[in-house]
């Protein structure tokens, strides 16, 4: 008996598969650059105490961040940008700050990367040494702050008013990966920043190995930012969960594909459960 030939995924399909796989790509990059804002944050504390160390730490973070985020992550919503101002201006003009603080924040990022590359242990233990740690600090609440706009805003935003030629588009370029999301890929690069964001992973402790001292535990403060960026990372995943599930049910014509349609949100829904079930145990 010959099988009926698949039929071919339709426009609508295609287009939200392709906007799928660009805006996790953003968002991925998203989750990589929290993770090492969260140990500039931890280092720039350190940078007066124990210089040699934390200097080191921080020069490849700044380095990461000018060769990943800005170079590659920023042109990459910057093509988003433009896709949405052809198709809604409006939207456009609320996001328009956002392209200027892509701008700002490289140009504050090369600063850092300039101080730290030329001071001196002595100088970081002293005056400089302070200036710089709030310059770090005030550089990481402007990106967060960035990011949570572009999040709630932008990103929202673009998959409501772009078609599918334009996710077409913006897929036909090339998507290099966040090394922050693979350890081994970035140790080849950033070994001591890839040392430090395993060792913030580490969950046991196994033969061979300290246990963590009082004093290598995360403070108040970086425990809140830690629950704070889980809680946003579920709503987030939420929403999008429940986004993607009415869309479908939105395109089904007929009872076959609502069939279909009804398993695929079951399991999706199945695995955020287990996901969610999981977060209690996540440093």
């Amino acid at each position: 008996m010959t099988q009926a030939p698949k039929a071919r995924p339709s426009a609508r399909t295609r287009s939200r598969a392709a906007a799928d796989v660009f805006m996790k790509l953003l968002r991925d990059d998203h989750a990589g650059l929290s993770r090492v804002l969260r140990e500039i944050d931890a280092q720039q504390s350190a940078l007066t105490s124990t210089p040699e160390t934390a200097r080191a730490v921080l020069a490849e973070a700044v380095r990461y961040l000018l060769v990943f985020q800005h170079s590659i992550h920023h042109p990459r919503e910057d093509l988003l940008f433009s896709r949405i101002r052809d198709r809604e201006p409006a939207l456009y003009r609320n996001i328009r700050p956002l392209v200027r603080e892509h701008r700002i924040g490289q140009e504050r990022a090369e600063t850092l990367a300039w101080t730290l590359s030329r001071a001196t242990p002595e100088q970081l233990r002293g005056k400089l040494g302070v200036q710089l740690s709030r310059q770090l600090q005030k550089y990481v609440e402007k990106t967060r702050a960035h990011m949570r706009r572009e999040e709630a805003v932008f990103y929202t935003g673009s998959e409501r008013v772009l078609r599918s030629s334009d996710w077409a588009a913006l897929m036909a370029g090339p998507m290099p990966r966040d090394p922050a999301g693979d350890l081994h890929r970035l140790a080849a690069r950033y070994p001591r920043l890839a040392a430090r964001l395993a060792q913030s992973e580490r969950m046991v402790t196994g033969p061979g190995e300290r246990a963590p001292r009082p004093q290598d535990r995360p403070g108040l403060r970086q425990r809140a930012e830690h629950v704070a960026e889980l809680c946003g990372e579920v709503l987030h995943e939420t929403v999008e969960l429940a986004r993607r599930g009415i869309a479908d049910l939105g395109a089904v014509r007929s009872p076959l594909g609502l069939a279909r349609v009804s398993v695929e949100i079951g399991t999706r829904s199945c695995r955020h459960a287990a996901k969610l079930a999981t977060l209690p145990f996540r440093r």
